[in-house]
């Protein structure tokens, strides 16, 4: 049974690297896509270098009318402007100090139409829009106890979708700043109130306090960020610090997206052998159906493994001429690595299996795979980051893509906590394929 196993493994191992085609495209993929990805993100590498995305053009427009409580006026829309545009009389000291002031190239205009039409010629990435009742609505009083919902509109250039995302993030922690600071002034006078209702012995002089205007507390830092005594820093469980590499999640991503593509290709032999006839022969000679199918998904396997380590060597050559350092994308955990590419190609190979067990031919066996690998891609985090749309995160975990490439990260953040990932990809190839056989075996007969 070994032996005729291996002779169909063979067999298409022999076809397939001795396509030329074939093998230009399986080398030069990853090398293409290598390339690209660190030129796109090159200046991430070094910790030294600096912001790959600087000077955002950005509008921000104050329509906010501020409120007066207690004689003092706050206007709590200055904020984002003090945040994001440059005082007339900074220095470049005062530039260069100041992230956000790298980050974007903001300027303060008075017209919110004039900041749209902006956007729509592409003069700005984003533009920042505070309405008026922004304080009123969010100023905790006794004539106003209760805050309420308010929104800063954030206009993006379609044009510049990575930008205007930025701008998004930055105003949405900006505004959560706020908002939290003044949940921390309303709850502290509430718990004020009820103390002095409950316990007279406080009540009095805090009423005689409020009254003569003596209780003067300062809220302050309860909208300062950075008068928080808690810090949080990115560490491996080493206590390494973290830095981004871009090529750990699209290298992850990638290398696991071109596996499903590769399996269903590799598989799709199977259809054409079928038509051929040549199929119909390996049946009524001495082999069984398992045999047949074995021999055809692990040369198929075999591809996969091939192409991804490929891949990685790729992309490891390439970030590592980028940053001028060996840079090992996954970690150093080479066990760890191999049992991830293993398990990626054989739940890629079993869903492969899979689908060809239900079309009659090659090109539906394509279509069909490459709808399935699309899917995989999209839902899995390949090209875009799931987590930001809380409706897809339920999805993601029904795909090969969102197990294999978060191994991958874990690994290369030094994690070796990846055996789930590894049981449930397992655990995907050996089902797809069982249902697979089951369907082809039968159709067979």
């Amino acid at each position: 049974m070994i032996a005729k196993i291996l002779n169909i493994v063979w067999k298409d191992l022999y076809v397939t690297y001795t396509d030329r085609n074939l093998l230009l495209i399986m080398i030069a993929t990853p090398l293409a896509l290598a390339t690209i990805i660190s030129a796109a993100f090159g200046n991430f590498f070094s910790p030294a270098a600096p912001a790959p995305v600087i000077n955002i053009p950005v509008a921000v427009v104050n329509l906010d009318q501020g409120v007066t409580l207690n004689g003092t006026y706050t206007n709590n829309g200055s904020i984002f402007v003090q945040a994001l545009v440059p005082p007339e009389d900074a220095d470049a000291d005062t530039l260069a100090n100041n992230a956000l002031f790298q980050l974007t190239d903001a300027v303060l205009l008075d017209s919110p139409e004039l900041a749209r039409s902006g956007v729509a010629s592409g003069e700005y990435a984003a533009a920042v829009i505070i309405p008026p009742d922004f304080s009123e609505k969010i100023t905790y009083s006794q004539e106003h106890p209760t805050l309420e919902p308010v929104s800063v509109e954030v206009i993006g250039s379609p044009a510049a979708p990575t930008s205007a995302g930025i701008v998004r993030s930055v105003i949405a922690s900006i505004s959560s700043s706020i908002v939290t600071g003044s949940v921390s002034v309303a709850a502290t006078i509430d718990a004020l109130v009820e103390r002095a209702t409950s316990d007279p012995s406080f009540g009095i002089p805090f009423g005689l306090a409020s009254a003569s205007g003596a209780f003067q507390p300062d809220f302050s830092s309860a909208f300062d960020s950075g008068a928080n005594p808690i810090t949080v820093e990115r560490q491996t469980v080493t206590g390494e610090q973290q830095t981004f590499n871009p090529l750990v999640f699209f290298g992850a991503g990638q290398a696991v997206f071109f596996m499903l593509f590769t399996a269903m290709g590799g598989t799709a032999s199977i259809l054409e052998e079928r038509r051929d006839w040549t199929l119909q022969r390996m049946v009524i000679s001495p082999t069984s159906r398992l045999e047949i199918l074995l021999g055809k998904l692990l040369g198929t396997f075999v591809t996969c493994l091939v192409q991804v380590l490929f891949l990685f060597l790729a992309l490891t050559l390439v970030g590592s001429l980028m940053s001028g350092e060996l840079t090992l994308i996954w970690g150093s955990n080479v066990i760890g690595i191999l049992a991830t590419v293993i398990a990626v190609a054989l739940a890629a190979t079993g869903l492969s299996a899979f689908v060809i067990a239900f079309v009659r031919s090659a090109e539906t066996g394509n279509t069909i795979g490459g709808i399935a690998a699309m899917f995989m891609g999209i839902f899995g985090g390949v090209f875009f980051d799931v987590t930001q749309v809380p409706a897809l995160v339920p999805l993601s975990r029904l795909t090969i893509t969102y197990w294999g490439t978060n191994a991958f990260t874990q690994l290369a953040a030094n994690q070796s906590d990846i055996a789930l990932n590894l049981l449930v990809l397992a655990g995907m190839g050996i089902i797809l394929f069982s249902a697979g056989f089951a369907v082809f075996s039968r159709r067979l007969q």
